[in-house]
């Protein structure tokens, strides 16, 4: 059996909405906080505590939103990784180009679960890439594939690692 798979990972909507949860919850609390629901501070204390939370709020989603992007992932037979990273331009004939190619090497405080996998991915100059894969990104048999692949990278990193020592 061949571990060789290409993909292209597309972001996450169910992370961007898990993220999108998430500062809603931190709103509500800021409201909370405001109203003196929940809080015995002072009125200025009160209102600037919750006008900071509104703002790291919105300032999350805003990023979570703006660093959405796309790779394209190839796994060799041998286990090497290369990825390459796309940005969409509004040009209706191509609809994406490629702004970074590089080889990466999977990093050992990888996550592989059986509905995520967050790549912790480390190129020639010692710049790490964290790639979330959600199911949701690429097709059910791609990601099965990809999953398959990353396990095998990793349980031969191990080994290789012990042989070494």
């Amino acid at each position: 059996m061949s571990i060789a798979v290409s993909a292209v990972v597309n972001p996450s909507r169910l992370l961007l909405a898990a993220v999108g949860g998430m500062c809603l919850g931190i709103v509500f609390g800021a409201a909370m906080i405001g109203s003196a629901q929940i809080s015995e501070m002072s009125i200025p204390l009160r209102v600037l505590t919750a006008g900071v939370c509104i703002l790291a709020a919105f300032f999350a989603f805003y990023w979570a939103r703006r660093t959405r992007k796309t790779f394209r992932i190839d796994i060799s037979d041998i286990g090497q990784i290369r990825i390459e990273e796309y940005i969409e331009t509004g040009n209706a004939s191509s609809r994406a180009e490629v702004v970074k190619s590089k080889v990466v090497k999977l990093l050992p405080d990888s996550t592989v679960w059986s509905h995520l996998l967050l790549l912790r991915l480390q190129d020639e100059d010692d710049q790490i890439t964290v790639l979330p894969i959600l199911r949701d990104c690429v097709e059910k048999d791609v990601f099965r594939l990809l999953s398959i692949a990353c396990r095998w990278i990793a349980t031969q990193n191990n080994h290789a690692g012990i042989e070494q020592i």
